[in-house]
């Protein structure tokens, strides 16, 4: 009987070593399926990062070269983009890619951006073209101050307004 009770442990143990084989393999089989989808989820990243880059280096010359053609906050209201957005294009869109752009859409006629106020806005005027431009508009009189008409009954005695 003894050796028929060591046959059932050895064959036991066999089972056992089988099953733990089994288990080893399908453990490490699981874990070079994890490494493996993990590899080609990298790679799919990499690749899907270097498409955004892409798109977004399109909608930084994009968002410049229309930024050249017009100013960038109205861009940036036009596009339902920020202005730091669109500064933000200005700054990392090629010039190279911007002119040429340009140049496709002008025609080769040079587009000249203007940064500040716009010629003439901070002309200074004489004194007589001022007069006669106040007169146009009937804001000014010949000294220079502004002329309000106010009525008879209110500058009779009314007290001035708080206002002032």
């Amino acid at each position: 009987m003894a050796s028929k009770g060591t046959n059932t442990a050895i064959e036991a143990l066999r089972r056992r070593h089988e099953a733990e084989r089994a288990a080893l393999k399908a453990a490490t089989d699981a874990g070079a399926a994890v490494r493996l989808a993990q590899e080609r989820r990298a790679a799919e990243l990499a690749r899907l990062d270097e498409v955004v880059a892409d798109a977004e280096r399109g909608a930084d010359v994009a968002l410049a070269v229309l930024a050249s053609l017009m100013a960038p906050d109205v861009v940036a209201v036009l596009t339902g983009e920020t202005p730091s957005r669109v500064r933000l294009g200005l700054q990392r869109a090629s010039v190279d890619d911007v002119k040429a752009r340009v140049g496709e859409l002008t025609d080769g006629a040079p587009v000249v951006r203007r940064r500040g106020r716009p010629r003439g806005s901070g002309r200074r005027v004489s004194g007589v073209e001022a007069a006669g431009a106040a007169r146009s508009v009937g804001g000014e009189g010949a000294s220079g101050a502004l002329s309000v008409a106010v009525s008879p009954a209110v500058s009779a005695g009314a007290p001035p307004s708080e206002g002032r």
